[in-house]
């Protein structure tokens, strides 16, 4: 019992040690992360998207909000370099009704471009900001 606990609490502080260095990181250096531009309520927001879920929040690039999306109309295409596009429509929504929503628009941008091919992104997403 003792064992496992003293296993837990090594565990425990190898994870604080690695995730303290990430959660200050700039999630615009990461990765897979896209850099989007979208027009909310009138004004122009440029923000990031780091992660792979569907309903992942956007990092404003220029303050410390953060865009909670609940509802979405885009459309991503991927052209090959050679080939024909493929396009695939997002019409996915959180359930329930979500109060203090504000609907972007999301003008047609390239997301990336390379030997493989390009992918571009428009629509429209709803969510809100954060802090509200």
């Amino acid at each position: 019992m003792y064992r496992r606990l003293l296993v837990a609490a090594a565990c425990a502080a190898v994870v604080a040690a690695v995730a303290i260095p990430i959660a200050g990181a700039d999630p615009g250096n990461a990765k897979n992360s896209a850099l989007i531009r979208a027009v909310c309520g009138g004004r122009t927001v440029t923000v990031v998207v780091n992660g792979n879920g569907e309903f992942t929040p956007a990092h404003d690039v220029n303050s410390t909000a953060v865009f909670v999306p609940t509802a979405f109309n885009l459309t991503f295409t991927f052209t090959p370099a050679g080939g024909s596009p493929m396009a695939e429509t997002d019409t996915s929504a959180k359930n329930g009704p979500i109060q203090n929503t504000v609907t972007c628009s999301i003008p047609l941008q390239t997301l990336f471009s390379g030997p493989q091919g390009t992918g571009t992104i428009q629509g429209t997403v709803t969510g809100f900001f954060t802090p509200r």
